[in-house]
């Protein structure tokens, strides 16, 4: 029984209009880059510092969106939302784990597509 997907190119391929080499960019540049966003994300947490949980959050949901991945919409928002807010910080670690569990689900697929 293979894995659910967790990611759809579909607003990608959309974009890309059938040029499968812009559509391999893109996933590339999603797997060099997002990594980079989690990393900072992470230590906007361990200093509280929410500015910056803020705006990579922010930063990140473009390429989530692009992407497909539609389970980490509202987790991508809710770290925004609530670092911007410096409300409800206590939900944040919480979102912050989904976040990083599915996105190393989602690179696997990507790589293996």
């Amino acid at each position: 029984m293979s894995e659910e997907k967790l990611y759809d190119l579909e607003q990608l391929n959309a974009i890309a209009a059938g040029n499968d080499d812009f559509v391999t960019k893109m996933v590339n540049m999603f797997l060099e880059m997002t990594p980079a966003l989690v990393d900072r994300i992470e230590a906007g947490l361990q200093t509280q510092d929410w500015a910056e949980v803020r705006s990579a959050a922010h930063k990140m949901k473009p390429s989530v969106d692009m992407m497909g991945i539609k389970s980490l919409h509202d987790v991508v928002r809710g770290i925004e939302g609530n670092a911007k807010t410096e409300s409800n910080l206590e939900q944040i670690p919480d979102l912050y784990f989904k976040l990083t569990d599915t996105l190393e689900k989602v690179y696997e697929q990507l790589r293996s597509r």
